[in-house]
């Protein structure tokens, strides 16, 4: 627990920052609330956020007996800016640090002394039938399940590049192409080598009640034998989701893959199939949700034909387990959970994940997308990889503040235990703290 002394230097540090950032810029931002009664968006914008966050492992993988425990924390400064109705600047500074990390993890996956994170202009109104965004911006797209800014993260990918918006009603189109940033010592720069540019659409005038999401992307990024990973890849498909019966909700998502690099063929598919039941009139209003995920996994290593669904630039914590464990790779999950809002901005969140592996002839995959563990030469004699059981209080103080705590037990199954050294059960626990100002 020592890391956590230098972590607190940062903490006051911060709190102290954003202490004289609120009294200089709150008052201003309350009294031109007051003065201008247009409803049209400020002028001027400026807002913080810092984020807290202190973890605790016992028995992480290999090791069982290792303990880690080590504390994180992020700065945020947005700043945005309308010199007219269609013309918008936005600025995101961000500065992230780490401070007791082992000597088996990198700092540098978690650490980046002030950079810019986020700098773009944006061409026309957000509620005309246009809109283009230009420059360094964060992609979140569906839930983040092929897409996402991958906030956990206290060093999370941003993209350069452009994005037309077309509007029409309740209807949407996205176009965008993007080169992703490379995180690095200095300024952070484009990838000459991991892109993506296609089409999302979200359409709400077909059913009502109900959101139809057709998508076509195109992702680029080095091959990595090691992972099964990279290539040239076409992604194609669609979400449907919405709500029916009052009470009931529910989301399906199905995506196939074609593509692969200059030696290998790519073919794979993923489907998820979630369904949702809220109790609006019983006490804490209870939310209970099912989740069934496939993606397809590799049954040959050798045949030059690659069968492992490739997530794209997602950002999957928490959707499959607290402890990232496993991603959306050779995989069968079933989760279920419930959701409970015992009182106004509180909530309190437990779920069960089952995992099995999709295909025996391939491995396991975690959430960073590198492969955890090879298959063992005939395949796994098991497909089990374990259970997680997670549990989540947050509780939200105000608009933009919360504090969470989360309690996770991840019990490895057959194929972990059989195919990594020291592959046993593992817990974590975290805090965190998020002030927004």
């Amino acid at each position: 627990m020592t890391g956590f002394r230098p972590a607190a230097v940062i903490v006051l540090r911060y709190l102290g920052l954003l202490g004289g950032f609120a009294w200089l810029f709150g008052p201003w931002e309350v009294a031109r609330s007051q003065d201008a009664p247009d409803p049209s968006p400020p002028r001027y914008e400026i807002r913080a956020e810092i984020r807290l966050r202190g973890e605790a492992r016992a028995g992480a993988g290999e090791n069982p007996a290792r303990e880690d425990a080590f504390a994180i924390s992020r700065l945020r400064l947005d700043f945005t800016f309308r010199p007219s109705r269609h013309v918008t600047f936005f600025v995101q500074p961000q500065d992230s640090r780490v401070a007791g990390f082992g000597p088996s993890r990198n700092p540098r996956a978690a650490q980046d002394s002030l950079d810019l994170r986020q700098a773009w202009v944006g061409f026309g109104s957000e509620q005309g039938s246009w809109t283009l965004y230009a420059g360094r911006r964060v992609l979140s797209f569906m839930d983040q399940r092929l897409l996402g800014g991958r906030n956990w993260h206290n060093i999370s990918p941003t993209w350069d590049g452009s994005m037309l918006t077309l509007r029409k009603g309740d209807d949407q189109l996205h176009m965008l192409a993007f080169t992703q940033v490379d995180v690095r010592d200095g300024f952070n720069v484009p990838s000459r080598t991991r892109a993506i540019y296609g089409a999302i659409a979200s359409v709400k005038s077909w059913l009502p009640g109900q959101v139809v999401e057709p998508f076509f992307l195109t992702s680029k990024r080095p091959w990595d034998y090691g992972s099964n990973l990279g290539g040239l890849l076409h992604t194609a498909g669609s979400r449907m989701s919405g709500s029916f019966a009052e009470s009931w909700d529910y989301q399906v998502i199905l995506a196939g893959q074609t593509g692969g690099g200059s030696r290998t063929e790519h073919r794979a598919w993923a489907g998820i199939w979630g369904i949702g039941r809220t109790l609006e009139q019983a006490p804490a209003r209870p939310r209970f949700g099912f989740e069934w995920t496939y993606a397809s996994g590799d049954d040959d290593p050798l045949d030059n034909r690659r069968g492992t669904f490739d997530t794209l630039f997602s950002s999957p914590h928490r959707i499959y387990g607290e402890q990232d464990i496993v991603g959306l790779r050779n995989l069968k999950a079933l989760k279920s959970g419930v959701e409970l809002r015992p009182r106004k901005g509180l909530i309190v969140n437990a779920d069960f994940l089952d995992y099995r592996l999709a295909n025996r002839a391939d491995g396991l995959y975690q959430t960073s997308f590198r492969r955890r563990i090879a298959p063992p030469e005939g395949g796994a004699s098991s497909m089990s990889i374990g259970s997680e059981v997670n549990l989540m209080v947050r509780y939200q103080l105000r608009a933009r503040t919360q504090f969470r705590v989360v309690v996770s037990r991840f019990f490895a199954g057959p194929f972990v235990t059989r195919n990594l050294p020291g592959g046993e059960s593992q817990n974590m626990i975290f805090t965190e703290l998020v002030i927004g100002l």
